[in-house]
C-alpha cells in the first residue's frame, strides 16, 4: 500500500511507538507534537512482558532495561502489612521463566523511543485544532490558522484527544471517584516486589525503580477536581499516609514538594471504533484506561506494532484498519473495563466493605489468578517483522 504523507498527532509514548514501528515497515512519518520540546509528564509507568516485547521490536527495550530492575513478585497489602494476596512469577511455571515488571521513569521510556526517531521527523509546537475529514485524505486544520493535508492521520494525543471525536464521537470523561498523587524518591529500596497496599478508600504503593530510586503512588476518595496546591501536598499525604507499610511515608517525605503531581483518575467508556476514514486512534486516544491495571502505556505501545504491519501487509486503508481493530479492539476493552471494575472496589470505605474485599481476594483461587495474570501480561501482540 502506498501512502505518501502520514502525520501522527502527539509525541508521547504511543505517538513515538507508532512513528518507529512505522518507519521500520517503510513508511515515512511526521510527528506533531503540540509542546517546544518532546516530553513527557508524569513520574513513573510499569512495562510488562507484553510491552517489553513490543519495545524490543521497536529497537529500545534495552535501552529501557538499563534504567530499572525486573521485578518478579506481585502482592497486595491491607494498611497495616498483612498479606492480602502475592504472587512469586519464580513459582508460576515455564511459561513465566521470563516474566517481569519493569518500573521505568517516563523521561527514561520517552528518551529511549525518541533516540529511534529522527528529528527531522518530529515537528514541535504544532497545536492541532480539528481535523476535516476528506474522500481519499485528511485535512488537518492547525490553531495558528494553517491546514495540511495527509493521506493518513493517526490520533496519539491521549485522554484529551482532538481526533477521537472525528473516530468515536462525542463522549464524557468519567471519574473515579478518587484522586491520585505520584512522585519519584531517592531513597533506598526496601523490597523488589511490586505491592499494592489497600486501605479504607484509599491505597498506595512504592514501586521500586533501581537500587536507589522509587516511584510511590497514593489514591483516596475524593470529590472530582478537588486539587490541592503544590506547597501543601507534601505535609497532606504524610499526614493521611503515617505508619503505612513499605516506606510510603519515607519515598512520600523525601520527594521535593515541587515535584508532587496530582491528578484525578478518569478514563472514557470503551468506543467500539478505533479507526473511521482516513483517521485511526491509538494508546490514550483510543482506550484512555484508569491505571488500576497497569497497562496505559502497555497498550499504546501494542497498538504500535500491530497497526504498523497491518498497513504494511493489507492492500487497502480500510482492510488494514479493520485488521487492527479485529486485533486491538475486545482486549483493550476489556482492560478499560476491569481496571474500571477493579478501581470500584478500590473505593469501599466501610470496615465491613474492607473486611469483605479482603476475604475476597484471599478465597480467590491461586489458578484463577494465574490465569488473569498470563492473560494481562504474557499475551503479547507478536513480531513486527519477520
Amino acid at each position: 500500500m502506498k501512502l505518501e504523507r502520514i502525520l501522527i498527532v502527539g509525541g508521547g509514548i504511543g505517538g513515538l511507538s507508532v512513528a518507529i514501528a512505522l518507519r521500520a515497515v517503510g513508511f515515512q512519518v511526521e510527528v506533531l507534537e503540540q509542546a517546544q520540546t518532546l516530553r513527557e509528564v508524569g513520574a513513573g509507568v510499569g512495562l510488562w512482558s507484553n510491552a517489553m516485547a513490543s519495545l524490543d521490536q521497536l529497537g529500545a527495550g534495552a535501552a529501557v532495561r538499563r534504567t530499572c530492575t525486573p521485578l518478579r513478585m506481585v502482592a497486595g497489602l491491607n494498611a497495616e502489612g498483612a498479606t492480602i494476596t502475592a504472587m512469586n512469577l519464580d513459582q508460576l511455571g515455564p511459561e513465566f521463566a521470563d516474566a517481569a515488571c519493569f518500573i521505568a521513569l517516563r523521561p527514561a521510556l520517552l528518551a529511549a523511543l525518541a533516540e529511534r526517531i529522527p528529528k527531522e521527523c518530529v515537528r514541535t509546537e504544532q497545536r492541532v485544532a480539528r481535523v476535516e475529514p476528506r474522500e481519499e485524505a485528511v485535512r488537518v486544520h492547525f490553531a495558528d490558522g494553517h491546514a495540511e493535508e495527509a493521506d493518513l492521520l493517526i490520533g496519539a494525543d491521549g485522554l484529551h484527544s482532538v481526533v477521537r471525536e472525528l473516530v468515536a464521537g462525542p463522549d464524557a470523561i468519567r471519574y473515579s471517584g478518587q484522586t491520585c498523587f505520584r512522585g519519584v524518591a531517592r531513597v533506598a529500596t526496601q523490597t523488589a516486589a511490586l505491592c499494592e497496599i489497600q486501605g479504607r478508600g484509599q491505597r498506595g504503593a512504592v514501586c521500586p525503580v533501581d537500587g536507589e530510586t522509587v516511584y510511590w503512588w497514593t489514591a483516596h476518595n475524593s470529590p472530582e477536581g478537588q486539587l490541592y496546591t503544590q506547597e501543601a501536598r507534601r505535609s497532606f499525604l504524610l499526614d493521611r499516609y503515617r505508619g503505612w507499610p513499605q516506606g510510603l511515608a519515607e519515598a512520600i517525605a523525601a520527594t521535593p514538594a515541587e515535584a508532587i503531581l496530582q491528578n484525578d483518575l478518569v478514563d472514557r467508556p470503551p468506543t467500539k471504533r478505533y479507526a473511521r476514514g482516513r483517521v485511526v486512534l491509538v494508546g490514550d486516544a483510543a482506550h484512555p484506561t484508569t491505571p488500576n491495571l497497569g497497562q496505559g502505556a502497555n497498550m499504546a505501545i501494542d497498538d504500535a506494532i500491530v497497526l504498523a504491519r497491518a498497513l504494511r501487509d493489507e492492500n487497502s486503508v480500510e482492510a488494514a484498519f479493520d485488521r487492527y481493530r479485529r486485533e486491538r479492539l475486545s482486549r483493550t476493552r476489556k482492560i478499560v473495563e476491569r481496571s474500571w471494575s477493579f478501581g470500584r472496589m478500590c473505593c469501599w470505605d466501610s470496615a465491613v466493605a474492607v473486611r469483605l474485599r479482603e476475604a475476597l481476594l484471599r478465597a480467590t483461587p491461586r489458578r484463577v489468578m494465574r490465569d488473569a495474570l498470563r492473560w494481562q501480561i504474557l499475551e503479547g501482540v507478536g513480531a513486527l517483522t519477520s
